[in-house]
């Protein structure tokens, strides 16, 4: 079973950052920066510089860029990964063929910690909103043939600065991949600044507003709710009024957006 990596980096040194994930697979970069200069040529690893942003993007070209194999795991430059993570990557996928795709455990600090597995489930469309795409792997031919690809206007580099995993998954279950999350383990996020949350600002209500257009359609404004309802420290500055204001604002940008 071969597994490759697909790793989003930005302004990145590629042979350090290589060499700091302890990749065990062969994999696909690509490297999101300014610069000009040809990257180094690898032995098992392709690497693609491009001067646009986005992560969105740079997921994409990853996954057009694969080579034939089994399972792509989607990384990023922050992650470094346990000695014989691929074995278990392996372990998993051959234990349960009915997974077309599996959400594995990632160890990071508790502010930005989002979710941890403690059993063997499906995920469904009122869980799987809290993974990140570090967590997520998915069998190739299926990923193909269904025809998913990330969002373009939202994540880090986007538009809307998150929620590419979020669309990424729902556009799975959409299509009728069979997704399931897994207690197994597989390495760290390094601790370190956000590259794209600054605080519950104007852009991160409006950028949540959007999202749940593009996730929960009609529903959008009750979830809104339901989410500041959840969240109170989250607008503990600017107040409900203003927060529900911006995410309105959001709404209403990407549905026009579509219109046109």
């Amino acid at each position: 079973m071969k597994i490759v990596s697909l790793v989003s980096a930005v302004d990145q040194n590629t042979e350090e950052m290589l060499a700091g994930m302890h990749l065990e697979t062969e994999a696909v970069i690509v490297n999101q920066c300014s610069g000009t200069d040809a990257e180094p040529s690898h032995a098992t690893h392709s690497v693609i510089t491009m001067r646009e942003r986005g992560v969105g993007l740079s997921r994409n070209t990853c996954i057009e860029n694969a080579p034939d194999c089994d399972i792509l795991l989607f990384t990023d430059e922050d992650i470094v990964y346990d000695e014989g993570y691929s074995e278990l990557i392996r372990r998993e996928y051959e234990a349960h063929p009915e997974a077309d795709a599996l959400l594995f455990n990632m160890r990071v600090c508790e502010a930005r910690r989002t979710y941890w597995n403690d059993d063997f489930a499906r995920v469904r469309f009122y869980n799987y909103g809290r993974y990140p795409a570090y967590s997520i792997s998915v069998r190739r031919d299926r990923l193909f043939a269904s025809g998913v690809r990330f969002p373009l206007e939202f994540g880090g580099g986007a538009r809307y600065i998150n929620g590419e995993d979020s669309v990424f998954l729902h556009d799975l279950l959409k299509a009728g991949l069979k997704i399931y999350r897994t207690p197994v383990c597989l390495g760290e996020e390094t601790e370190r600044e956000s590259t794209w949350f600054k605080g519950y600002d104007e852009r991160f209500f409006v950028s949540r507003g959007a999202l749940y257009v593009r996730l929960y359609g009609v529903w959008a404004m009750l979830r809104a709710h339901v989410f500041l309802i959840r969240h109170k420290y989250m607008y503990s500055e600017v107040g409900y009024g203003q927060a529900i204001r911006w995410m309105k604002q959001g709404m209403l940008e990407i549905s026009l957006s579509s219109v046109k």
